[in-house]
C-alpha cells in the first residue's frame, strides 16, 4: 500500500471510529432483516417531536406514571412483526448488534427474548436513550430524548422483561400521553 493511501485509510478509520451508531425505525428494520433473513413488517410506528409532545400532553394529561418519563421531549416508537427464524434457526437477538457511541446499560437475554437499553456515551446527563427488545414474533424500538430520569433505563428493561414487547409498547404509549 502506498504511503498516501495508507495515511488516507488511517484518517478515515479514525474519523469513522468516533461516529455513533444511528438509530431509526428503518435502521432497526434492517437489523431484524439481517439477523432473521426475512423482512419484518411494521405494525405500529410513531415519532413525536417537541411541539407534538406538548400538544398531546395538554390534550390528554392525567394521573401518575409507572415509568419515570418526566422531562421527555421527543419520542420515537416502532413495533414490528418478526419473521420466524426459518432456515437459519436463530432467533432475533439485539444484544448481538454492533453498537458504537452508545453505552449498553441494560443487556439481557432469556430463551426467546432479548433486550438492550442504550444511552449516549460522553454525556454528563441522560438525554438520549434507545430501547431495543425482541421476542419470538415481535420486536420493539423506542428512542426517548429530553432531560431523562437516571432510573428510566432500568425501569424500561424491567418493564420489557415482565410485559414483553406488546405490553411495553402499550405502556409507553399510555405513559407518554399521560405526562405533563
Amino acid at each position: 500500500m502506498r504511503p498516501a493511501a495508507r495515511l488516507l485509510a488511517m484518517v478515515l478509520s479514525l474519523g469513522l471510529a468516533g461516529c455513533a451508531t444511528s438509530f431509526s425505525p428503518d435502521r432497526v428494520r434492517s437489523e431484524i432483516a439481517a439477523q432473521t433473513g426475512g423482512d419484518p413488517q411494521y405494525v405500529f410506528e410513531i415519532q413525536l417531536g417537541r411541539v407534538t409532545m406538548r400538544m398531546i400532553r395538554t390534550a390528554l394529561a392525567g394521573g401518575g406514571s409507572s415509568l419515570p418519563l418526566a422531562g421527555l421531549t421527543e419520542f420515537d416508537l416502532a413495533f414490528y412483526d418478526v419473521p420466524s427464524p426459518g432456515a437459519r434457526g436463530v432467533p432475533l437477538d439485539f444484544t448481538k448488534m454492533a453498537i458504537r457511541g452508545w453505552e449498553p446499560v441494560v443487556r439481557t437475554r432469556q430463551p426467546g427474548r432479548s433486550a438492550l437499553v442504550l444511552v449516549r456515551e460522553g454525556s454528563a446527563t441522560l438525554d438520549d436513550l434507545v430501547l431495543l427488545g425482541a421476542a419470538e414474533s415481535s420486536a420493539i424500538y423506542a428512542r426517548l430524548r429530553g432531560t431523562l430520569s437516571p432510573e428510566l433505563p432500568r425501569a424500561l428493561g424491567d418493564a420489557f422483561q415482565s410485559r414483553g414487547p406488546e405490553g411495553l409498547r402499550d405502556e409507553l404509549v399510555r405513559e407518554v400521553t399521560r405526562q405533563r
